[in-house]
């Protein structure tokens, strides 16, 4: 009897390390449970942001596509327990409006090259003068000593427009005549005539109101999850990417795994001892070693977010219910629930007689 003691020691002393350790009359053992748990229900968060000039007008519209999409998530099929509201904040912001003066509206400009044959310093003074006057102040000189100015007049006919560009040439032909030019050395050596748009674009700063809705859609209809990204992703409502699931009963789980670790445990001290003279006598001490408590937890893909839009909202709530459901089903969106992995690992210290 003593050598099979002796042995068992030994077996227990390998196995210590694992599943059983002896200590005197002691021995210890390690129970683990484990299940993999579908959900209950669902949590997904919203976000409706709508923009207007007037506070009062950026609310209502918010309101709308809420009531719009209950709308359509109901003739989806899809059902839900509650919508809650978990953050509403306004703020003001502003844009850059850009508006076109004259819209449309143009003109003519008439442009005239005008060459003079060389003058002498004697009359070059009176020359500078006479342009002066014409309020023309830009004067080119020729690699041949000639010199070069432009005169311009624009108006709203072509015509028109060359027309006075012609006589203030006649003009300043005699007034230079007169200041001891020759006209015959002031000649016109190039025209142009384009047209002129008189359209101008200006930027307005546009005080802007925001109101940002943040919800929470809880359901306990799974099968129907993609739905409820779908037709929001329609309507240009914001989606985080995230689901909270949740699961029933979470006390009655872990009592359950508790009591099924116990089981393993107690049946493997039972095995060890089963071919000895030695009996199991109550447990000494029970350890727990599992790690954290049931509780909701997170799923997260990327292909679930959708940013909020105003600029979608404003075009997507003209339309249809039918053509938003239609373009909510081209979507496609369908999640399966991701399961819950937990595990409870016990160890228990049982004497031995």
């Amino acid at each position: 009897m003593k050598k099979i003691i002796a042995l068992l020691i030994m077996i227990f002393s390998v196995i210590s390390f694992a599943d059983g350790e002896v200590t005197g009359k002691r021995i210890q053992v390690r129970g683990v449970s484990k299940k993999e748990i579908m959900p209950n229900s669902a949590k997904i968060a919203l976000t409706i942001q709508t923009e207007n000039e007037s506070l009062d007008k950026a609310s209502a519209e918010n309101s709308q596509i809420l009531e719009r999409y209950k709308r359509l998530l109901a003739q989806t099929g899809t059902k839900y327990n509650k919508i809650n509201s978990t953050g509403y904040s306004t703020y003001e912001t502003y844009n850059w409006d850009t508006v076109i003066e004259n819209k449309g509206k143009k003109e003519y400009k008439t442009k005239l090259s005008v060459e003079v044959d060389r003058i002498s310093l004697d009359t070059l003074k009176n020359f500078m003068s006479v342009l002066a006057v014409e309020k023309i102040y830009s004067l080119n000189r020729s690699k041949n000593g000639t010199y070069i100015f432009t005169i311009e007049s624009q108006n709203a006919t072509n015509k028109q427009a060359y027309q006075n560009a012609m006589s203030k040439f006649n003009d300043i032909q005699q007034k230079l005549s007169k200041a001891g030019i020759p006209a015959s050395t002031v000649k016109i050596s190039g025209y142009d005539n384009k047209e002129v748009s008189l359209e101008k674009r200006t930027s307005n700063k546009k005080n802007i109101q925001v109101v940002s809705h943040q919800i929470e859609v809880e359901t306990r209809d799974l099968k129907n999850l993609g739905n409820i990204i779908n037709v929001a992703s329609a309507l240009g409502i914001g989606t985080t990417g995230q689901i909270e699931y949740d699961i029933d009963n979470k006390q009655q789980l872990e009592n359950e795994l508790y009591e099924n670790a116990y089981k393993e445990a107690l049946k493997k001290a039972q095995v060890i001892l089963g071919k000895t003279d030695l009996n199991l006598k109550n447990p000494v001490t029970i350890t727990d070693k599992s790690y954290g408590v049931i509780q909701p937890y997170y799923d997260y893909n990327y292909n679930y977010y959708n940013e909020a839009s105003y600029a979608t909202n404003l075009v997507q709530v003209k339309k249809s219910d039918r053509e938003l459901l239609d373009e909510s089903a081209r979507r496609n969106i369908v999640i399966s629930p991701k399961k819950l992995n937990i595990s409870k690992t016990v160890y228990i210290e049982f004497e031995m007689n």
